[in-house]
């Protein structure tokens, strides 16, 4: 369709929805658009929003504006985004018959051409099933604010105990929080040995208790070269770009590459106030391509801007989904508090931070339906609430409640044997045998809602009573008794042998194909 359009008119499209659909049915309307006379405007971009017209004149304008960068004679596609409490409440007014679509182009008189219009349907969420776990920030390496600081003082590793008790509460996935002035001294430098050997440490003892790891960067976008006095932003000046950036993390992700358990490579926490001419973004993807370079396998995890909030996702990262993957395989993450100022600090009760019980919920909402926009992959890699107010716990469990039916996992905010009595933690008490309060309600979310079509089997072997289930990449395990237990592959050549310990699923990620565990044989979709 071609149109001559006025300034600030809008086009009217005659549109015939399915029989029996209403525009409810779907979450948007994509379309193509090629400015064809900019009638003699300067093309930078073009705007445009979508409306609908009944036969009698009536108008909604119920979708987000879309706009792109544009050039003459180029198609564009824009998707529009329905809010259906605007159409529910339109509708329910008593439209009259057929509708049409309203175009409205940019504040120009342009020649454009329209096509190929489409209904965007309504689509659930699944997320990657090998990914929907659910676990705890074990902090310690990245403590002190004293670079590189002295283990023991300043800073220090979580241990095989804290790994034992959360996997014994189920909260398997682990984000491992470290520092970069620690394990690269000098920028562009080889990896601190030292430093090297006790993440290492770290990650074999989860991985010989089945447990996935996260490696999280924990610097904010900032390196000190000082001890911790001053921090230099990557993108300030030519001591720190996102070439150094990207030279640490190909030497980690070749180091790390062959274990098995590694859930992600979380590039960088909580990125702020980044400059205009180095935006998280474009580091970001300096960042990818280089990890790519050694590691076409390991997930990279990518947090938003502006300390990665969840309620101000879209305001802040949506330019995030343009990142480009040769293996596509991002996850996105993003942090979410429940305090007033969305920080964390916890400076107020309950009630002076005008918090409710889905305070959570409407928060995490803009991420999560951020997600099912763009069909991507997502992480809330920090939450929490003090230990002070039974209500919390509540705001906290509708959280977890909403995050494991949409299929996004989580880590909560945080444990590690360092912490004392900062009020957010679940580090246990007592030598691990006293629960901190949110404990009562994390244990019961431990893995997400997997809606994908991966086909589950059970392997039952006497005398253990194992237990098999298989969704999607994550094999878990599960047995009445201690064993060790082999996974072979269809040549008969050993693949891995996983540790199972009495009523604590043990997990593995495995390569899509045909297994053997016992007698049985397992496929991996």
């Amino acid at each position: 369709m071609k149109i001559n359009s006025t300034e600030f008119a809008a086009t009217s499209i005659p549109f015939v929805l399915p029989d029996g659909k209403t525009l409810t049915d779907y979450m948007g309307v994509r379309l193509q658009l090629a400015v064809l006379d900019a009638c003699g405007e300067n093309i930078h971009w073009v705007g445009c929003d979508l409306g609908l017209q009944d036969q009698v004149g009536n108008k909604c304008w119920p979708a987000t504006a879309s706009w792109q960068t544009g050039a003459l004679n180029t198609w564009m596609t824009l998707d529009f985004w329905l809010d259906e409490a605007t159409l529910s409440s339109w509708f329910a007014g008593g439209y009259t018959g057929d509708l049409s679509l309203l175009v409205k182009v940019g504040r120009q008189k342009f020649v454009y051409l329209i096509d190929n219009v489409a209904l965007i349907e309504k689509t659930e969420y699944v997320g990657d099933s090998s990914q929907n776990c659910f676990g705890v920030n074990l902090s310690g390496a990245e403590f002190g604010g004293i670079y590189p600081g002295v283990d023991g003082t300043h800073y220090g590793y979580p241990t095989y105990k804290d790994l034992d008790y959360f996997k014994k509460k189920g909260l398997n996935l682990i984000r491992f929080p470290f520092r970069w002035e620690r394990i690269q001294r000098v920028m562009n430098g080889e990896l601190d040995a030292t430093e090297l050997a006790k993440m290492k440490t770290f990650v074999q003892a989860a991985e010989d208790r089945g447990m996935p790891i996260i490696l999280d960067m924990h610097n904010f976008a900032r390196y000190s070269f000082d001890g911790g006095t001053t921090h230099v932003l990557i993108g300030e000046s030519s001591v720190l770009t996102a070439e150094h950036l990207a030279d640490v993390w190909r030497k980690l992700a070749r180091e790390f590459k062959d274990y098995t358990n590694i859930w992600g490579y979380d590039i960088m926490n909580e990125p702020y106030s980044m400059l205009p001419s180095a935006p998280w973004v474009d580091i970001a993807q300096v960042v990818i391509n280089a990890i790519r370079e050694v590691d076409t396998e390991t997930p990279i995890i990518v947090s938003g801007d502006s300390f990665s909030s969840a309620r101000f996702w879209v305001e802040y990262s949506d330019n995030l989904r343009t990142l480009v993957d040769p293996s596509d395989n991002l996850i996105f993450q993003a942090h979410l508090y429940f305090d007033k100022d969305y920080s964390g600090q916890y400076l107020n009760s309950y009630d002076a931070d005008e918090v409710a019980p889905d305070t959570g919920v409407e928060r995490a909402r803009y991420f999560v339906e951020w997600l099912k926009r763009y069909n991507k992959r997502g992480l809330l890699g920090e939450y929490g609430v003090p230990d002070d107010d039974a209500r919390w716990l509540v705001t906290l469990e509708n959280l977890l409640a909403y995050l494991r039916d949409n299929g996004v996992s989580g880590t909560y905010w945080s444990a590690g044997p360092r912490w004392g009595n900062y009020k957010l933690s679940v580090q246990p008490t007592q030598n691990y045998t006293v629960d901190r309060p949110q404990m009562s309600v994390l244990e019961k979310y431990t893995v997400a809602d997997d809606n994908s079509s991966a086909v589950e089997s059970q392997v039952a072997e006497s005398p253990d009573n194992l237990q098999v289930s298989c969704q999607g990449r994550m094999v878990v395990f599960r047995s009445r008794k201690s064993c060790e237990v082999n996974v072979w592959n269809v040549s008969g050549n050993l693949v891995r042998k996983v540790s199972v310990l009495p009523y604590a699923p043990s997990h593995i990620t495995l390569p899509q194909g045909f297994y053997i565990v016992g007698s049985e044989k397992l496929i991996v979709r």
